[in-house]
């Protein structure tokens, strides 16, 4: 509470718990890219940060923090011990399985599947293509809470970041994962909406409207799922695949004779077939649809589900 602390963001999310800021951080600046939103007092320019930057202890990020930790870290040379997103502060008060973090409530229903399997949470593994932020709108960061562990991709190396920051015990491979791949680097289509960023630009602009001269470009990693899945001690118990364009090609190349996670849960509203063709695909593979929520379709392998039913 005596670390003088930026508040980095005045908008929305600020708006609505700014009380609450008030009284578990000792605030002392203010920045955002509006300037009308700063008050007179405490007031910091974007462009005054770096020579400012000394002022405080603490930023406190109060929107997107992939994008915004990523300028903080890259721009402004903050360093990661001296931010805090205000959305991962705010999960700390709540104990597990009092809300939901999955966009749609998704991490409910895994959770909820993995009581019906007979699951336990605690040494649950996992494996996440295309985490993003690794706690908002998250499918594994209850089941962490919880216990479970995993390995978490994503090409956006402010990801491993906010990783560090939120899930120290997880594992992180800053890639990102198509249906082969040994390394060798790809351009990877970095979007100001992390959510849309993309191994294809045609997915990326189709999903984000933007002209390539907004669209960021950085060399990443490429691996395989499977070469992935090889890496990993053991084949985790959950699968769950939201790589934006690559999902269909990452689930058609998964080796099922040798890894058969007990639950896949993979985004189905891009496909570049029908959906119907994958249903089929993942039957013939060993999989039934246990539910679709949204965009997400959840699998688990027939031969557990028939145990349990």
């Amino acid at each position: 509470m005596n670390e003088r602390t930026l508040v980095y963001g005045l908008g929305k999310e600020y708006q609505e718990h700014r009380e609450w800021v008030a009284t578990h951080f000792r605030v002392t600046g203010y920045c955002d890219q509006d300037v009308t939103r700063m008050p007179p007092e405490g007031a910091v320019c974007k462009d005054e940060l770096k020579e400012r930057l000394a002022e405080f202890d603490l930023v406190l990020v109060t929107a997107d923090p992939v994008s915004i930790v990523a300028d903080l870290l890259e721009e402004f040379h903050v360093p990661l011990e001296k931010i805090r997103v205000l959305y991962y502060e705010l999960a700390k008060q709540v104990p597990p399985l009092r809300t939901f973090y999955g966009e749609n409530a998704e991490d409910a229903v895994l959770m909820l599947l993995c009581r019906e399997l007979g699951l336990s949470f605690e040494g649950l593994s996992y494996l996440e293509i295309g985490t993003n932020d690794p706690v908002r709108f998250n499918n594994t960061y209850n089941l962490y809470r919880l216990g479970a562990r995993g390995l978490l991709v994503d090409p956006l190396p402010a990801v491993g970041e906010l990783i560090r920051m939120s899930r120290s015990e997880d594992r992180f491979l800053h890639a990102a994962v198509s249906a082969e791949g040994d390394g060798a680097q790809k351009l990877f289509f970095a979007s100001k909406s992390s959510t849309v960023s993309s191994l294809s630009y045609e997915h990326h602009k189709a999903w984000d409207g933007v002209s390539h001269n907004e669209v960021h470009e950085i060399p990443v990693d490429v691996f395989g799922i499977n070469t992935i899945l090889e890496r990993m001690e053991e084949t985790p118990d959950l699968l769950l695949v939201d790589a934006e364009g690559e999902d269909e090609k990452i689930l058609t190349a998964l080796d099922y004779t040798r890894f058969c996670p007990k639950v896949i849960m993979v985004e189905m509203d891009h496909l570049d077939s029908s959906r119907a063709h994958m249903m089929q695909f993942m039957k013939d593979h060993g999989y039934i649809e246990y539910t679709t929520i949204k965009y997400n379709t959840i699998f688990i392998a027939t031969h557990l589900w028939d145990a349990v039913v």
